[in-house]
Formats: C-alpha cells, sequence, structure tokens
C-alpha cells in the first residue's frame, strides 16, 4: 500500500480545474467587480495555489475573456440539434424562446452586470463582450432565420437589421427589469413566452413567409 498518498486530495484533471477557476472568478467578479477584483482572490475562492490559477491563466484579463466563452453554449447547443421538418414560424419562436431565455440567464445577466459596470473603466472588456456576445449572437441568429428564406430579396444589412429588432423586441424592458430588479426567473420564463408569441404575430406584417 502506498502510504505516501494517505491524506491527500486527489488530483484534479486539467479541464476540471480550469472550470473550477472560472467558477471561482465568476463569483469574486460579481462580488467585487473586475477593477477590484485579485488573482489572489480567485485562487483564494477556488483553494488552489496562486501559482496553478497562472498555469491556466495568465492575468486577470484572460480569465474575463474565458469566462465570456464560457457562456457561448447557445450557439454551440442549437446547432447540434436537428430541426427537419420543423415549420418556419415554430422555428422562430423556439429560437428567440431559447435565445431570450439564455440571455436573461442568471449567469448571463451576472457577466451582462459587471461589463456594464466596468464599461467606462475597462473599455476592452466591453468592446470584447460586444463582439464575442452581441454581435456573434446577432449574426447566429440573423443566419438561423435566413435559413428558413424569411429574408429572400432582402440584403444583409436589411437581414440583420430584421433580426435584430425581434431580438429587440422580445427581451424588451424585461432585460432592464432581470438586469436591475434582479427579477425571478419563473415570471421572466412567462413574460418571455407571451413576447414570443406577439414577435411571431409581427413577423408575418414584416416578412412574407415562404
Amino acid at each position: 500500500m502506498n502510504t505516501s498518498a494517505v491524506g491527500r486530495p486527489p488530483l484534479l484533471p486539467d479541464e476540471e480545474r480550469r472550470g473550477l477557476i472560472l467558477q471561482a472568478a465568476e463569483r469574486v467578479f460579481d462580488a467585487v467587480g473586475y477593477g477590484a477584483a485579485t488573482m489572489e482572490e480567485v485562487a483564494r475562492e477556488c483553494g488552489m495555489a496562486k501559482k496553478t490559477v497562472y498555469k491556466f491563466f495568465p492575468d486577470k484579463a484572460s480569465l474575463f475573456n474565458a469566462l465570456i466563452d464560457s457562456h457561448d453554449t447557445l450557439i454551440d447547443d442549437w446547432t447540434s440539434r436537428s430541426r427537419e421538418g420543423m415549420a418556419v414560424e415554430e422555428h422562430f419562436r423556439q429560437l428567440l424562446l431559447e435565445l431570450s431565455a439564455f440571455i436573461l440567464s442568471p449567469r448571463q445577466l451576472s457577466l451582462t452586470r459587471l461589463v456594464i459596470a466596468e464599461a467606462r473603466k475597462s473599455p476592452d472588456l466591453a468592446q470584447r463582450f460586444h463582439k464575442e456576445c452581441m454581435e456573434k449572437t446577432l449574426s447566429f441568429v440573423t443566419h438561423e432565420l435566413g435559413q428558413g428564406g424569411l429574408f429572400a430579396g432582402r440584403s444583409p444589412q436589411e437581414a440583420r437589421r430584421i433580426a435584430d429588432m425581434f431580438i429587440g423586441a422580445t427581451l424588451g424592458a424585461a432585460q432592464i427589469s432581470a438586469l436591475m430588479l434582479d427579477m425571478d426567473q419563473d415570471s421572466l420564463r412567462r413574460e418571455l413566452a407571451i413576447r414570443v408569441e406577439i414577435a411571431a404575430a409581427m413577423l408575418k406584417g414584416v416578412v412574407e413567409l415562404p
């Protein structure tokens, strides 16, 4: 029997360690803000040595960037599922419902609040968030709606504006309320379901369904 290992915590795979560090960083950033947070605090929060944290993330900016990337799950999940045979209108409803629920999820709201709070002091964070979250999501929705033939005969700019309009109409004041008032998720889901139905009704007046 190897007694040298008795009492030692089990070694974690690198991917699991990385995930624990990101979870700790998210909690620290949420508690004290990006500017005030330190790598030392993140190390304490995840119960690891500072050199271990630095092994995976050389600085605080790389931690924040990894957090943004870790939130990019909606697109991966959506594209991995087949929607063959789904009616265009139902595809539209499902896309808006899943997208809005993702944007208003507790994790995404926390990240959005963090970016807004730090935007003036750390504009590079805001730019990164805008590019990797907002712009990427808009491009994704524009592409998905276009796949159903909703933008036939329209320019890419027109298609993008229409997609943006439907995202904004679905989120609307609900997003502001969720960010400022910390609305409960059940209330948000009910509100989003109503908004998606209204958006689906509006769809027929904006684009010609195939």
